[in-house]
């Protein structure tokens, strides 16, 4: 097996070698954040909105990241290269550094994670996934925390025995997100689903982590469709047409189901899929951005 290679604290090093710490803030109290790319041809995609993103988080914890947008995209480009992926995820990982005491800390630990992009099976996007839902509402949803604790606990165990691909967080009576996806429905008033001035697409925006691709779907919805960012009731689930997920190694992924309550017309994900035609459009508006983003 070849050697991954990350950067950590000033140096690129072999993962073996890397090491945290053991009074790191972030390992001792899970205080930190983090920031999640993808490379389209090679090359990150939707740089400037991640580390944007990736600063903003930093300022809500108090967090200082102590390295330029330039310099980081350097480093980025030598681990690409140095690992030698056809596609490659990029996780960049910062923490408070060493502990003072017991909760103080007056440094930072910054990490650079770079692994293969491991692509979706077709029939995920063919055919649509099946959510579970949990209450809960993300502390500091306006921040990419390392706290997933929620996450990881279901994902070993409902949404294993559900066989649910991702859980859709709900809280006082509003659909919030799924845990590490963005969630949006087409809603057509007064009619069936048929696209253009009778859809309207409707995601949440507070309470929620604003994604990066959640953003840019927005961005490119508006060119087809009547855009509401806005709380959705429990309650408008049973009438949505159709329903999706954002996130940037997911793309757009279909929704079919949500618990035993069916989308629209949509069939379970273990048959052949009955994808809306409004989230098809989106796809392949998405799709063809990428391809155009990764030839520039």
């Amino acid at each position: 097996m070849a050697k991954k290679y990350c950067y950590l604290n000033g140096r690129i090093v072999s993962l073996g070698k890397a090491g945290i710490h053991p009074t790191d803030i972030g390992f001792l109290r899970g205080y930190g954040v983090f920031e999640f790319l993808r490379t389209y041809n090679g090359k990150p995609f939707l740089y400037k909105e991640h580390i944007e993103r990736l600063k903003n988080s930093a300022k809500a914890l108090n967090l200082k990241l102590n390295i330029s947008e330039e310099e980081l995209k350097k480093i980025i480009n030598k681990l690409l290269l140095k690992n030698k992926f056809n596609e490659s995820t990029i996780r960049i990982v910062l923490t408070g550094g060493k502990i003072i005491g017991g909760m103080e800390f007056n440094s930072s630990t910054l990490l650079i994670l770079v692994d293969e992009l491991k692509n979706l099976p077709a029939n995920v996007f063919k055919n649509g996934i099946k959510l579970i839902s949990f209450e809960h509402k993300r502390i500091m949803p306006e921040a990419k925390t390392l706290n997933y604790i929620p996450a990881v606990k279901l994902f070993s165990g409902e949404m294993k025995k559900q066989k649910a691909f991702e859980v859709l967080y709900m809280y006082n009576n509003r659909v919030l997100e799924c845990s590490t996806s963005n969630f949006f429905i087409f809603s057509a008033k007064g009619g069936s689903a048929s696209g253009g001035k009778n859809t309207t697409l409707i995601t949440p925006k507070k309470n929620v982590l604003i994604g990066t691709t959640r953003d840019l779907v927005v961005k490119l919805a508006k060119k087809e469709f009547k855009v509401e960012e806005r709380d959705i009731k429990i309650s408008e689930l049973k009438t949505a047409d159709e329903a999706f997920i954002t996130a940037t190694n997911k793309e757009i992924i279909p929704v079919v189901k949500i618990g035993a309550q069916k989308i629209g017309d949509a069939k379970p994900a273990t048959e052949r899929g009955n994808v809306g035609k409004n989230t098809k459009i989106l796809m392949k508006l998405f799709r063809d951005y990428t391809e155009k983003s990764a030839n520039k």
